[in-house]
């Protein structure tokens, strides 16, 4: 059975309960019992510089006819003055109340004249404490008096205005409130949800479009508490500044988040870098936007989020179309959902700007109603990209798996191909210790014993990992078994490797230690081919780096191994290695190296031979503080001692 989002049921009821219930979408209806649009019936004048005293303005304005229900005047500077005349007043016993129909005014005063000569003022807007009006509403809400005076409005504000003049009564405003209010609530409480649910997913699967996505809808929300007048009432409603910033502060903010989640949901950085780095720009400009609202430009940054908004748009329409173009699927949900935020935000900015008539509607409900679709078609982008890559993460895992099974195989192959016998070689102790990366490694050793006097014994390190590695040990296991004539020359063998190699380890290549030793005569040879050097320890406790010339093997068609030959005595005791050894780093980022081998060869001289492999072992471990098994590379020695 297909599961029911219940985000979109939700956006229905809401949808739903407004086109039922919402009184506003009668505006076109003069009147509907208990209230009556009277915005036409007043006239206006507007004093640019707002210097004209109260009592001058009936003699110097001169006004004009408003013609609509709604009126828009955008971006005013100075004061808007209404007149109403007597003959125009509706019936006071029944409409007692005149409802200027705007959230955000900063001043609003209404003038009557008493007595016939002076006016008494009534002062509401933001300037006002909400409480200290005359009605706390989150409009702005005066009683009319009876004596039959014209009156006087006063409006300034430095946010774009519009609104509209409703006589009403008090069981009239508290009917209305009380239906707006649970609508609202069903909105902002979807709102909340939204937040909440993606909040937790964004701790779980810790991806930062979640986390952009959150600050987009969180800073959207609080965006439309200030345009709907809430976030001044319940809020903040002793303070005039909050009041007045709420609007560009918090869409500032808004259009910074969305341009954050846009970039990093759609890998702008990566698909179209100019436009990532456009966007950066955009953000800046949105958070300066904001520090602009802070500091008082409030008709400055209410403007910048106008303009910011339409940048955003059509470079993302751009940058959408391209997506769709190329069959990126995460554009689809994107852009379906930035179509509808896109026809909206070019409403709002032509009802702003007074391009288009507006109304009480489109003012309160275009943004609400559009971006809750907009805001669920973002989750479900979200969510699309979330089963995306947990697809994808089950192939990568799949994957991995697979490879894991295979290099366990070769591993195991590559050690089982290791001789299973240590040579027995008269008058020499030997210990042999080798331990692969977790998964498969790149050394091996091979030897080879004539007579029971004789050892010719070679310890390679393949360059890389895994399985092609393992197939190149194999190779040189294969190479070396055609130098076991030339076993008493280090480069005769080396050089010997190299040709049956050179060609087949392209990209990769071998490096090598080859150790002769006759027990009977009591010569040793070494020679190597890139390797680390071997160690001579005589039984006094000298030292000798061995350290012959000699390129690696597998890329040069030729190449020219030195040899280096010592006489040695009972005792004296031999050491060649893998870099593992050598490489090894601490948490503090230092290298055992050369200084560390040495001096854990000084001062274990005289532990016996069996001992030597635990020891070296423990003072790498201890020197590492993590366990060899788990070491990221090779760990190859070899130890010989002639008694």
């Amino acid at each position: 059975m297909k599961k029911t989002n219940p985000t979109k049921i939700l956006f229905f009821i809401l949808l739903s309960a407004f086109l039922f219930t919402n009184p506003l979408l009668s505006e076109t209806q003069n009147d509907i019992g208990e209230r009556i649009i009277h915005t036409n019936k007043f006239t206006y004048w507007i004093d640019p510089t707002s210097s004209v005293p109260l009592g001058s303005v009936l003699k110097t304005g001169e006004f004009s006819k408003i013609t609509t229900d709604f009126v828009n005047f955008g971006f005013l500077e100075g004061t808007l003055w209404l007149k109403l005349d007597p003959k125009d007043f509706p019936d006071p016993a029944k409409y007692p109340l005149l409802l200027i129909q705007a959230h955000n005014i900063d001043s609003v005063e209404l003038f009557h004249k008493h007595d016939g000569n002076t006016y008494i003022v009534s002062k509401s807007g933001h300037i006002q404490p909400v409480f200290q009006r005359e009605i706390p509403h989150r409009n702005f809400v005066f009683r009319i008096g009876h004596e039959r005076e014209t009156i006087l409005i006063a409006i300034r504000s430095e946010i774009s205005l519009q609104f509209a003049l409703v006589f009403t009564n008090q069981r009239n405003l508290q009917r209305e409130d009380y239906i707006t209010q649970w609508i609202y609530g069903l909105f902002f409480g979807s709102l909340g949800i939204i937040i909440l649910y993606n909040l937790a997913i964004a701790f779980f699967v810790r991806d930062r479009n979640y986390f952009y996505y959150i600050g987009y809808v969180l800073f959207f929300g609080l965006g439309q508490l200030s345009l709907l007048g809430f976030w001044g009432y319940f809020f903040v409603p002793e303070s005039y500044f909050w009041k007045r910033i709420g609007i560009p502060v918090f869409f500032s903010l808004c259009l910074f988040f969305f341009v954050l989640f846009t970039s990093n949901f759609l890998k702008l950085k990566v698909r179209v870098p100019k436009i990532a780095r456009f966007y950066q720009v955009l953000g800046l400009f949105s958070l300066l936007n904001a520090m602009i609202a802070l500091f008082g430009g409030i008709s400055k940054a209410s403007i910048g989020v106008s303009w910011l908004s339409v940048f955003i748009c059509l470079s993302l329409l751009g940058v959408l179309i391209w997506g769709v173009y190329k069959r990126i699927r995460s554009f689809y949900y994107f852009g379906f959902a930035f179509v509808l935020l896109l026809l909206t935000c070019i409403v709002y900015g032509l009802l702003k700007f007074a391009i288009l008539p507006s109304n009480p509607f489109l003012e309160e409900m275009l943004f609400p109603i559009a971006s809750l679709a907009d805001i669920t078609l973002f989750a479900f982008a979200l969510a699309d990209r979330i089963q995306l890559l947990r697809q994808e993460k089950d192939i990568a895992l799949a994957q991995v798996t697979s490879l894991r099974k295979e290099r366990k195989i070769s591993r195991d192959i590559l050690m089982q191909s290791l001789p299973k016998t240590i040579p027995d070689v008269k008058n020499l102790q030997m210990q042999i210790y080798i331990q692969p990366m977790k998964d498969v490694g790149g050394d091996f050793y091979e030897y080879f014993s004539p007579n029971p006097y004789e050892l010719g014994i070679v310890l390679c390190d393949v360059s890389g990992h895994g399985i092609p590695a393992s197939l190149i040990s194999a190779m040189g296991k294969v190479a070396f078994t055609t130098q076991k004539d030339n076993i008493s020359s280090p480069k005769q063998v080396l050089e010997g490797m190299n040709r049956v190699l050179y060609g087949n380890c392209n990209p990769q290549y071998v490096t090598a230690s080859y150790v002769y030793l006759n027990t009977s005569t009591k010569v040793w040879r070494f020679g190597r081919a890139g390797h680390p050097s071997a160690y001579l320890q005589r039984v006094g406790g000298e030292i000798i780096k061995v350290h012959p010339k000699g390129k690696i093997i597998g890329v040069f068609p030729e190449i020219q191994i030195e040899e280096i030959t010592y006489k040695v005595e009972p005792k004296d005791r031999i050491l060649i290695l893998s870099d593992g050894v050598l490489e090894s780093f601490n948490p503090e980022g230092e290298m055992y190296g050369e200084a560390g081998l040495l001096e854990f060869l000084k001062a274990n001289r005289e532990i016996p031979n069996h001992l030597f492999k635990v020891k070296l072992i423990q003072d790498l471990e201890s020197f590492s503080k993590t366990e060899i098994k788990d070491w990221d590379d090779d760990l190859t020695f070899i130890f010989l001692e002639l008694v």
